[in-house]
Formats: C-alpha cells, structure tokens, sequence
C-alpha cells in the first residue's frame, strides 16, 4: 500500500504521530461512459466503459498511486469495471446510490453531473473506515440469481398492493392475472437454486 506520512516533530527530531493516507478515487458509473476522480485532487478521467476503457482507468490509476476506489452500483453497469479493478489488486468498495447521497447529503454537497458525483464517491471512500473483503466471484451468478428472485417478490407485492386497494373487478382480474405467472416463475427460480 503507498501511504505517506505526515506529523509534527518535537526538539529531539522524533516524531509525535504519523497519519497515514491512502490515496482513494471514486468512478461514477455509466452505461458508456466512467467518470474518475481522486480524493482531495483535481486529477479527473473520463474513460469508456469498455475493457480498452478498462485497461486506461487501470494505468491512470497507478499512476496516481491510487489503491481504493469507491464505485455506486449502478444497476450493473460497474460490474465488469470492479471485477477487473479486483483483479488488478485494487480495493473497491462498493457503495450503495443511498449511501453516496446520505454522504453527500450530510456535507451538504449536492452533485450536479457525472464530474461531480465522482468527486463525492472519492470523497465518501475516503471517509470509509471498515473495508469488508471483496465476495467470492464465484458466487456471483449466484447473487444474482437471488437479486431476481427479489425483484420478482417486489413485482408481486406491488401488484397485491394495488389488488387490495382497487374496488373495480375488471382491473382485480387484471392484476390477479399478473400475479399468477410470476408467483409461478419465482416457484419455479427457488427451484432452480437447489
């Protein structure tokens, strides 16, 4: 890890403390685009999010003796770029869009556009204290399986929702029609898993 020291000396020239830094950038994520920033820097980078993207975000980042980057799930779009930053060594923590925008909410910074919503992911990875351990990715089919399941039980709870609420017997036989198939569907995925 590259860190740099910095602290206050006292008349025998010893050191009082040592703060250590880790030098953290955050990548707002699109579906053609990533927009990079470093914590504390006006370095800035727009990269296509392709692996040719990829392998520039990569060097750029070494360059700058980068070794965390914060990056918002972004429906799936940040999932080739983490896996390759992964890869090269670098720790990626994952933030949630809510996580970002409490941060960012919280010191009153309101993000604009793509340059500045990666300044506030740099800024939030740089405020994280706990790294938790990258997930197996081995086990990503598998959560993403999980992730369909989710969705499917959220569509159906919409749908009861709207059933309980509607006094019309043609709409209830219309969302009742909507229910049947994904409760089957999901049946049919938890299935699948075992």
């Amino acid at each position: 890890m590259v860190e740099r020291t910095s602290g206050s000396h006292n008349k025998g020239g010893s050191r009082k403390m040592a703060k250590r830094i880790t030098i953290c950038a955050g990548i707002d994520t699109g579906k053609a685009k990533l927009d990079v920033a470093i914590d504390g820097s006006s370095e800035q980078l727009q990269v296509d999010n392709t692996v040719e993207g990829h392998q520039a975000l990569v060097e750029w980042l070494k360059g700058h003796k980068v070794k965390r980057i914060g990056i918002e799930a972004s429906g799936g779009y940040e999932q080739a770029v983490v896996a390759e930053l992964r890869r090269k060594r670098f720790v990626v923590v994952l933030f949630q869009p809510k996580q970002v925008r409490a941060y960012g909410t919280f010191h009153q910074l309101l993000a604009k556009n793509d340059k500045i919503d990666a300044k506030l992911i740099a800024m939030c990875t740089a405020a994280v204290r706990t790294i938790h351990a990258a997930p197996d990715p081995r086990l990503q089919p598998f959560a993403e399986h999980l992730t369909m399941i989710d969705q499917i039980t959220e569509d159906i709870a919409r749908l009861k929702n709207r059933l309980e609420s509607c006094r019309d017997t043609r709409i209830q036989g219309v969302w009742k029609a909507q229910i049947a198939p994904l409760a089957k569907s999901k049946r049919a995925e938890l299935k699948a898993l075992l």
